[in-house]
This record gives structure tokens, sequence and C-alpha cells, in this order.
């Protein structure tokens, strides 16, 4: 054998070896996903995302203008859902999406890489990586997760339901639960801004993210959220549960004081005959960071509260939900009780949301793609808070399904906020509808109307002609949905 031959078998056989050292892992590979097209006619959608009340006369939209005019567009999303399966207890996870609006942009043109490549000639790099995390669970009782995932602490959403990067460990106790997670929400190595409670954080509506420097390490200016909790089932019907949340800031240290915000919140279910109770109570204090006044601070003293339930009535279920969220008439005070929420790094994303009211034009919808507006996009709402009043029924019958809201909100304090003084605190009444028909037990078609009819909060508020009402809000929708 010459001295090739002899090296390759000598290769050859070191990576048998090799081979033969590690055990073999047999890989589950599953596929889930959804596509939603969603055609969209309206006076009030824009085709972007945030609040549609500005002082702006150039933003487009019925809240701040008496002649908005109207506008037809279609936008689609689809999610792909791919898990790789050791076991049971171990599973990688990942998630992606890919949205685009029907003729915006193609080839890259307008050097943007997300949300955007329904042109003609499409060869746009436009995949967005949502959820990358391991699923590990070391016993029966369990659970952990560990990275870049979607995530909801409950209380309906209105303290963090968005993705991101941590960990999250869940514990069964008897007839309890225990839960505990950790996530980062900023690491802002980047003269982007980093946002929190009502932009920024400021006493102000104004967003300062322009004002964060660049960060000399990893590490130095983050922004985190902790949590613990649990749930306890007092009988098979009745189940109580309380948590506790820190929310730290200092990304922007140079330009305000830290932010410092505890949470405790208490919620409750209950289960009574063919009706269901649920409600929760979240207090808030601790401090926020002051914009413009480096080391100085506010202190934070605010609430939120929810009420709602369902029952079967009828051929179909009757919902009802009630929230309140405190707000301030005051934010430039030495206290701040407008309850501060959660934003992402755009001033106008919210990384929160109360989709169980089923709102179309006053709250953030279920459906919402990146055409995501909203009359109260952020539930601080300017400092001035919210209370609102959500009723609906849903109704199905074979393939067919309706499904009908009604909706009331106001503000709960007034603080100027806007292009003129305020009538009351009002904000108005909504009306939607969907009607919709399975095609196949995965797919199907419907129809989304929704009017909102202004307070007087609005009143005298347009900005397109001085002292005028802005135009009542409308949007008419047809909406495919699949999911596989």
């Amino acid at each position: 054998m010459n001295r090739r031959m002899k090296l390759s078998a000598i290769a050859v056989f070191s990576t048998l070896t090799v081979a033969s050292a590690v055990p073999a892992v047999a890989l589950e590979n599953e596929f889930h996903g959804m596509f939603r097209l969603r055609g969209i006619a309206s006076n009030f959608d824009d085709g972007f995302g945030g609040s549609q009340f500005s002082a702006d006369a150039t933003k487009p939209g019925s809240l701040n203008k008496k002649n908005p005019g109207s506008n037809a567009f279609v936008e689609q999303r689809a999610r792909i859902l791919y898990t790789a399966k050791v076991d049971d207890e171990l599973k990688l996870i990942t998630h992606f999406e890919i949205d685009s609006r029907w003729g915006d942009n193609s080839y890259n043109s307008n050097n943007t890489t997300r949300n955007n490549g329904g042109a003609i000639g499409a060869d746009q790099v436009n995949l967005e990586t949502k959820n990358v995390y391991v699923d590990y669970s070391p016993t029966s009782t369990i659970n952990t997760k560990l990275g870049l995932q979607f995530w909801n602490l409950g209380y309906k959403g209105i303290i963090l339901n968005d993705d991101q990067a941590g960990l999250v460990v869940n514990a069964k106790v008897g007839d309890g639960s225990l839960g505990f997670a950790y996530f980062r929400l900023d690491d802002a190595l980047g003269t982007g801004g980093s946002y929190i409670a009502n932009g920024s954080g400021s006493p102000t509506t104004t967003a300062t993210g322009a004002t964060s420097v660049v960060n000399p390490t990893p590490g130095n200016r983050t922004r985190d959220f902790l949590t613990m909790g649990g749930k306890y089932s007092i009988t098979k019907d009745f189940t109580v549960g309380a948590d506790y949340v820190l929310l730290y800031s200092d990304i922007l240290r140079n330009s305000q004081g830290r932010t410092n915000i505890h949470m405790l919140g208490a919620n409750a279910e209950c289960v009574m005959g063919p009706a269901m109770i649920d409600g929760f109570v979240v207090y808030q204090l601790g401090q926020l960071g002051r914009s413009g006044v480096a080391g100085n601070s506010q202190r934070v003293s605010a609430f939120a509260a929810n009420l709602g339930g369902k029952v079967k009535t009828g051929p179909g279920i009757a919902r009802a939900n009630f929230l309140y969220i405190s707000g301030d008439d005051n934010p430039n005070s030495g206290t701040r009780n407008d309850f501060q929420t959660i934003m992402e790094r755009g001033a106008t994303t919210n990384a929160h949301g109360f989709t169980a009211s089923e709102m179309v034009l006053m709250l953030d919808n279920k459906y919402n793609h990146t055409a995501a507006q909203a009359v109260v996009k952020d539930l601080n709402n300017n400092a001035q808070g919210l209370i609102g009043g959500f009723l609906g029924y849903d109704l199905t019958i074979d393939k067919f399904f309706v499904y009908s809201n009604l909706g009331f909100g106001a503000a709960a304090e007034d603080n100027g906020y806007g292009p003129a003084p305020h009538k009351s605190n009002f904000l108005g009444t909504e009306i939607n509808a969907e009607i919709g028909y399975k095609l196949k037990p995965n797919m199907s078609v419907s129809f989304v109307g929704a009017y909102m009819l202004l307070g007087d909060y609005f009143k005298g508020q347009a900005v397109d002609v001085a002292g005028a009402d802005p135009e009542n809000p409308y949007t008419a929708r047809v909406m495919v949905n699949l999911a596989f």
C-alpha cells in the first residue's frame, strides 16, 4: 500500500471512528404556519402603523382631518413555524414571517428589507426572524424556554405581549403553578432610540430617542424585564394568581434618570355553569426617568383593572370586557399617575395591547399586519389613560360565522394633548362585525366592517380646516385566512 493510500485509509478510519462515537439523533421535523390576505378600503387605515390622532396636517387619516379622503390597498402575511423535535422533552422552535403590500416595492429599490416586496418583479429579501428558542422539559413538571420567543405575561396583554429574547421557567406544584421570566428588551449598541412608556418614559409626549448615545460595550445601557408569580386552583372552577414585575431601563441615562418600575398584579378566573368571569388588577410604583434632567426622576403611582366574561346565550356566545387604565392630567408633575406601558424601539410600535376588546378601529385588532392603526394605539394614550367597555356576540352556524362587537372609550384624564382643547373625555363609540364562511376546516374567507362615531373629545380637532370636526373613521375589509 503506497503512502497516499495509507493516508486515505487512515482518514476514512478516523472519520468512521468519530462518527460512531457521536450518538445518532433522529429528529422529527414539523412545519406549521399561516397565510392571511387583507383587502382594505378605508378613510382611516393608511398602510402603516401607530395612532391616527396627530397634529400633523400631512398625515393621512380621519382623526386629524375633516376631509381625509379614502384609500384602498391589499396586504398579505405568511408565517412559517419549523420545529426540530428531538423527543417529547426537547425541541428547537423557529418562527419566520414574510409581509408585503401589493405593489409596494421590488428588488430592494427602497433599501428596506422588511414589510415589502409585493411590486412587479418581486425578488425582495424580506424574511423576518420572529422566534428561535429551545423548549426543554427536564421533568414532567418543569418546562423551560430559552432564546428569542413570543411571550405574554397574561393580564390580557396590557403589560407585555411581544417577541423578545430571554428565559422562561414554569413549574407545576400540586394544584398550582409557579413561573419566572427574564427578558433583555434592549441592549442598544447604536444611536437608535429605545423607548418605554408613552414613547420614551419622559413626562412629555415627545420621543427622545435621538438623545441616546452609542453604548461603549454590550450590557452598558439596557432595558430589562423580570417577573415571577404563580397561580392556584382553589377548586376546578376557580383559579387565582399573583405576579411581581420589575421593569428597568437606563438606556437614556445620559439625558434622564433611570427608570425602575415595580408592578404588583392579581388575577382570578371563575367558571359558573355556562358562564366564565375573569379579571385583574395591576398596581405600579417606582420611578420614571425624566427627560432632559439627568439624575432626576418622577415617582410612579398608577394602576389598571379589568373585568370580563362570556356566557353561552341562545345559539352563540355573549362576551363583555371592561378596562380601566389610569391617566394623569399633569404628566410634568413630580408624580406620574398614568399607567406606564412598554413600547418597542419605535415610539409608535407597542409591545402590549388589549385585543380582548375585539375592536377594529378604537384599539389594536388581533388580525392587524403592518397596517396596524388604532385610535388608541398605546394604552397609555399620551398619558391620558383609558376607560373602555366592550360587548360582543359570536355566532357559528355550520360553516358560517358572525362576530359582532360594540365598544365605547374615554380618556381617564385630560391633559390637553392635541391641537385644541377638548370638550369632553369621551373618545367615541365603535360598532363592527365580521361575517365569514369556512371553505375548508383550516381556511376561511370573511368580510369585516367597522365604523366609529367620534365623541366630543375630537370636536374641533381637525388640522386641515381650523376648528372643524374630524370625519368619523370607517374601514371595510375582505380577509382570507389559512392555517396549516
